[in-house]
C-alpha cells in the first residue's frame, strides 16, 4: 500500500460520503461529523494542498455550515437524546471549532464552542450523580434521556457515558480554562482509577478492566462496570456477560492520554497518578491490538457479542471507526510510546477499500472470509461471546452514513502512518 493508494481511496471514500452523510439521528451524526473531521486534518497533514483533496474540504465547510444549526435544533428533545449522545456533539463541536479558529473564523469558533459548552452542562444534569451514594464506586455518569430521569435513577452508567464526559471535560477545560471543566475531569478519573485499583466481587466475567490469559500487560475495559449495588442495570442497551465495544477501548485510550499531558493541571491532587494514567492507556492499547486484529488476515473486527450485534447494532456498528480514530491520534502515540498496530491499520484499510461496492459504499463487514476464524479466537482467549455471529441486524440501506464514515476512520489512522 503505497501513499498514492490511500489517497485515492480517501478521496473515493469521502466523494461517496457527500451523498449519505446528511441523516438525522443525533448521536450518530455527531460522531460521523468529529471522524470526518479528524479524516481531512489527516488528510491535509499529509498531502497539503494537493487539488485532489478541495472536494473533501469543501464537503467539510458544508457540514460546519449545516450542523451549526442542526445542533441547535436536535439537542432538546427529552425523548430521544441520551446522556452519552451530549458528549458526543460536544467533542465534536470542538473539533470543528479548532478548524474554525485555524481558518480565522473566531465568530463561528465562538459558536461552535457555546454548543458544546451546552452539551456538558446538559450532559452533566441529566446523568451525573452529585449523591455520593453509588455503591462500590460513588458518582460517575449515568446515560439516560431527560423524560426518563427520576430522583435517585442515573441511567446505565456504562463506559461510554463516562469516558465522554471525562474527555469533554478535558476538552473545555483546555479551551476555557474554566475550574469546573478540571473539577469534573478529576471526579471522572477518579471514578475510573477506582474501578482500577478496588477490589470487589464483579457481575460480569471479571473486572472492569480486565487482563486475559497470561498477557497481564494487554487490558480491555469492558461495557460497563457491573458490581452491587448500584452498576446492576442490564438494559439500555441490553447487557451480555464479558461484553467489550472496540470503541469504548479508542475512547479511553485518549481519555488516558490527555490526562497524562495534562498532568500538571492535576499535580498534587490527591490520588492522582500519572503512572497509572500512562499504564492504562498503554495497556488497552497493547489488548485491543493483540484481541481485536485478527491473528489470519490482521482486520480489526467487532468483539462478537449479540449486544453489539443484534440487540443495538445501529449504535455500535460504528465502533471499530471510534477505535481507529483515537488509537491513532498523535497524543496516543506519544504517551504509549509507539504506532498503534500498525500492521493491522494498513490491513484493516486494504479490507475497507476491498468491501466497496460499485459506488465507493463500505461495507458493514470487511473481510467476512475470516470472521468465523477471528470470533472462535476472541472466544477461546477472552472467555466469553458467540462464535457464531455473522452479520450486523441491521438494514445497511439506511445506515450508508455511518458505514462509509466507519470506513473512512479506517482510512485516517493509515493516513498517519509515515
Amino acid at each position: 500500500m503505497d501513499s498514492m493508494d490511500i489517497k485515492n481511496w480517501a478521496v473515493a471514500g469521502a466523494a461517496r460520503f457527500e451523498s449519505v452523510w446528511d441523516f438525522t439521528d443525533y448521536w450518530k451524526r455527531s460522531n460521523t461529523f468529529h471522524g470526518f473531521l479528524r479524516f481531512v486534518d489527516a488528510a491535509a497533514e499529509r498531502w497539503g494542498d494537493d487539488p485532489a483533496l478541495v472536494p473533501m474540504k469543501n464537503l467539510r465547510t458544508a457540514m460546519i455550515a449545516t450542523n451549526l444549526s442542526f445542533f441547535p435544533e436536535q439537542m432538546h428533545d427529552p425523548k430521544s437524546i441520551w446522556a452519552d449522545d451530549y458528549g458526543w456533539c460536544g467533542i465534536s463541536c470542538l473539533a470543528a471549532r479548532d478548524h474554525l479558529l485555524s481558518i480565522n473564523d473566531q465568530a463561528l469558533g465562538k459558536r461552535y464552542l457555546d454548543i458544546a459548552t451546552e452539551c456538558w452542562q446538559r450532559m452533566r444534569d441529566v446523568g451525573y450523580d452529585d449523591t455520593n451514594s453509588a455503591t462500590p464506586v460513588r458518582s460517575g455518569c449515568g446515560n439516560v434521556p431527560p423524560d426518563r430521569k427520576s430522583p435517585g435513577y442515573f441511567g446505565t452508567r456504562n463506559t461510554v457515558t463516562n469516558v465522554n464526559l471525562l474527555l469533554l471535560s478535558l476538552r473545555l477545560y483546555t479551551v476555557t480554562k474554566e475550574a469546573k471543566y478540571l473539577s469534573m475531569a478529576f471526579a471522572q478519573y477518579l471514578w475510573f482509577a477506582t474501578w482500577f485499583n478496588i477490589k470487589y466481587e464483579s457481575l460480569d466475567a471479571g473486572r472492569y478492566m480486565k487482563a486475559y490469559s497470561r498477557k497481564t500487560d494487554c487490558l480491555l475495559i469492558h461495557e460497563r462496570p457491573r458490581a452491587n449495588k448500584s452498576y446492576t442495570q442490564v438494559n439500555y442497551p441490553d447487557w451480555g456477560t464479558g461484553w467489550v465495544w472496540s470503541g469504548d477501548q479508542g475512547l479511553t485510550m485518549m481519555a488516558m492520554a490527555e490526562l497524562f499531558l495534562m498532568r500538571g493541571e492535576f499535580a498534587g491532587l490527591p490520588g492522582f497518578d500519572p503512572e497509572l494514567v500512562q499504564r492504562i492507556c498503554l495497556f488497552i492499547g497493547n489488548g485491543a491490538a493483540d484481541l481485536l486484529f485478527s491473528k489470519m488476515d490482521g482486520v480489526l473486527r467487532e468483539a462478537p457479542y449479540d449486544s453489539s450485534f443484534n440487540f443495538d447494532p445501529a449504535d455500535y456498528v460504528g465502533g471499530r471507526g471510534v477505535m481507529l480514530r483515537y488509537a491513532t491520534e498523535a497524543a496516543v502515540q506519544q504517551v504509549i510510546g509507539k504506532s498503534f498496530c500498525p500492521d493491522g491499520v494498513k490491513a484493516t484499510a486494504a479490507a475497507v477499500w476491498n468491501s466497496r461496492d460499485a459506488s465507493n459504499q463500505f461495507a458493514s463487514l470487511w473481510n467476512p472470509k475470516g470472521d468465523a476464524s477471528f470470533n472462535k479466537y476472541f472466544v477461546e482467549t477472552w472467555g466469553s461471546g458467540d462464535a457464531n455471529i455473522s452479520s450486523w441486524a441491521l438494514d445497511l440501506s439506511d445506515h450508508y452514513g455511518v458505514l462509509q464514515a466507519l470506513g473512512l476512520d479506517a482510512l485516517t489512522a493509515a493516513i498517519r502512518l509515515r
